[in-house]
């Protein structure tokens, strides 16, 4: 039977779960259900549901993320999240023109100082070839440059960087570390209209490995290996992160 959390939310029975590349998904008829719909309004802060979101999505996304680009501003940078964004699309567009079907996932940081910069995992990896790559690396930063439109040589020369993935892990490992960083996440003082913290390309997808009938109890007994399940607890979490691999139904 369903029942209302202390939280305010209407919990209904578990009916299945989806195993992912990395996380089981906890499936409940209609899911979590708040019990009055919330108002969404301007975006202020980066949200733990937000965060979760993005947690999730790369590390089950049905992609091998082989590189990852940082954009960064000059001494004097915009407080506008609008323009901020403006920025990042037109080189989102530059980026697709020059290497097509590209997949990529962004997010969004602050320095201390206050600006705004992103990084952006990709499914391209640096060419082999060494002046290929220069090559690569000198149209990043006059692109970025070009777009921002900054007048800083110093800017041009050190406002992005470009660099391979160690391991076929590493880009979402570093998601994972990203969202358990809050001070970088905090919109600083004056910025306004921050908007949306990450995003991803349409042709980056997260599809389940298997779906499978199973009830809650099912659900503990397959997972009883699972370090992070407690067993005390009476209500199950939607996303049980890095299960998939501790499933044995």
């Amino acid at each position: 039977m369903p029942h209302i959390s202390t939280r305010g939310y209407i919990i209904k029975p578990v009916v299945a779960v989806a195993i992912y590349r990395n996380d089981v998904l906890v499936m409940r008829p209609g899911g979590v259900v708040p019990r009055q719909k919330p108002v969404r309004g301007e975006i202020m802060e980066l949200s733990d549901d937000s965060l979760k979101r993005l947690a999730f999505v790369a590390n089950n996304a049905d992609v091998e993320f082989q590189s990852m680009m940082t954009l960064t501003y000059p001494n004097e940078f915009p407080v506008d999240g609008k323009q901020v964004k403006a920025h990042l699309g037109h080189f989102l567009v530059s980026l697709k023109r020059k290497n097509g079907r590209v997949i990529y996932l962004w997010f969004l940081e602050f320095q201390k100082r206050g600006a705004p910069h992103f990084h952006i995992l990709l499914n391209i990896g640096l060419p082999e070839d060494d002046r290929d790559r220069a090559l690569a690396y000198t149209w990043l930063s006059e692109v970025w440059y070009r777009i921002v439109g900054s007048g800083d040589d110093l800017h041009r020369l050190a406002g992005t960087r470009w660099e391979d993935l160690r391991d076929k892990e590493g880009g979402r490992h570093y998601v994972v570390k990203y969202c358990a960083k809050t001070y970088q996440k905090q919109v600083p003082e004056g910025y306004r209209q921050v908007g949306r913290f990450w995003g991803c390309s349409r042709l980056l997808t997260v599809t389940p490995v298997l779906i499978r009938v199973a009830d809650e109890n099912e659900i503990r007994q397959s997972l009883s290996e699972w370090p992070y399940l407690d067993h005390t607890e009476s209500f199950m979490p939607r996303v049980l992160y890095n299960a998939a691999r501790y499933w044995q139904g």
